[in-house]
């Protein structure tokens, strides 16, 4: 039998950082014992008292992947990487209250967070995730993620698996309120997690606010087993899920790869065949809540089509997500960086979030960032169509118009 505690921080300790922090707490005193070895985990015996008896083992650090992280432990550390465990090993009750101490200081020392694996109890009681926020009253930028995929290719318990995603990724971008109108009617603390998922069999549009730096989150079409599902008359097939967030809180790269991994699970859940991050300014802000003047550009948006596919974006965007659908199409094209995954690959102008402008201004050819035939755009009274689609994309229930004949 042993007490165990596991303790969640961003990044390792060095063996001096460790020993400072033994020496510090009364009583306590390091022995470093055979286990572990320099180029990995360690095993150290921490001892107590004049007569310097065992009191618990303390080993680590261990690389641990998000999907490995307690959702409880996400929502309190931002970028929790590796992991320490804490052991008071045999049946020495006297050792586990020096034991939970150490856990807890090793955690407050570098911003982590400890677990009790028996009652599974949290420290801190409050999060260290806060983000870097904009001054109020002034205008700013945020970065508009866009997630399109087709609705027979979306599973019915995509609300359940949003929230599950969001819990393990990115908590902020969880649905405090939720609704189809204001005041939003949903509370997901109080109402739970069924009566989100049952909000869209009832609702074809839902609207959310999360946590800063998340601001909004919309859910365009029909998700969920709603009940127009299956009736030949629908606006169109794709579907999309959007969120925005703040941009001064991703110059922080530890929330840029909070991001980017939930933006790169909620396409892969999806299945996206495209998926954008884009740079939106001109937005004002009062220290709570955003608005936008009617004067501002919009962004490039697919629901002037009525559920049709346009085409891709006519301007370089930050980040992109590409299905197999495309990634024949553009990947000889795009310049900057690319990140392959099974269902396809995020392609990425810059390490920080850029504008169109900015990305243009560091890549004078981006300007055209994929063939100009591949992109469609939003325009009045009409908007184009790309000229060349993926064959699926062509196979929609509800097709483009067809082009004027030019000849």
């Amino acid at each position: 039998m042993s007490y165990d505690l596991a303790v969640y921080l961003p990044k390792a300790l060095d063996v001096e950082t460790l020993t400072a922090l033994v020496d510090a707490s009364p009583g306590l005193q390091l022995e470093e014992s055979a286990g572990g070895s320099a180029a990995g985990p360690q095993n150290w015996h921490i001892l107590r008292g004049k007569k310097a008896a065992y009191c618990f083992t303390l080993e680590g650090s261990y690389l641990v992947e998000p999907e490995d992280v307690p959702h409880e432990v996400t929502a309190a550390v931002l970028g929790a990487r590796v992991m320490y465990s804490i052991m008071v090993e045999g049946s020495n009750a006297a050792s586990i209250p020096h034991a939970v101490r150490f856990a807890k200081r090793l955690a407050k020392e570098a911003n982590g967070a400890a677990q009790d694996l028996q009652t599974e109890e949290i420290w801190p009681k409050t999060s260290n995730r806060a983000a870097a926020r904009p001054e109020r009253d002034t205008m700013i930028d945020i970065v508009e993620v866009r997630w399109y995929h087709l609705m027979d290719e979306v599973r019915d318990d995509l609300p359940q698996r949003y929230l599950d995603l969001a819990r393990q990724y990115l908590p902020e971008a969880l649905p405090k309120r939720f609704g189809s109108y204001e005041p939003l009617q949903g509370n997901l603390a109080r109402d739970g997690d069924e009566a989100f998922v049952k909000f869209f069999a009832e609702d074809k549009d839902v609207f959310a606010v999360g946590t800063f730096p998340t601001a909004g989150i919309y859910f365009t079409g029909i998700f969920g087993g709603h009940m127009n599902q299956d009736r030949p008359i629908r606006e169109g097939d794709v579907q999309a899920v959007s969120l925005k967030i703040h941009r001064v809180a991703l110059e922080d790269p530890r929330w840029q790869e909070a991001l980017e991994r939930f933006f790169v699970a909620m396409a892969i859940e999806l299945r996206s065949f495209y998926a954008a991050a884009e740079v939106d300014s001109g937005w004002g802000w009062n220290g709570r809540s955003l608005w936008c003047y009617a004067s501002k550009p919009s962004l490039y948006y697919q629901k002037e089509a009525w559920g049709r596919w346009l085409g891709l974006s006519p301007h370089p965007v930050w980040m992109a997500w590409f299905s197999s659908l495309y990634s024949g199409l553009v990947r000889p094209h795009l310049q900057g960086a690319v990140q392959e995954y099974p269902e396809g690959f995020v392609h990425r102008f810059g390490d920080e979030p850029l504008g169109r402008e900015e990305i243009i201004e560091r890549w004078p050819t981006a300007a055209e960032w994929v063939p100009t035939e591949l992109t469609g755009e939003v325009g009045q009274p009409e908007s184009r169509f790309a000229d060349v689609m993926p064959e699926r994309l062509t196979q929609m229930l509800v097709p483009p118009p067809l082009k004027p004949d030019r000849t």
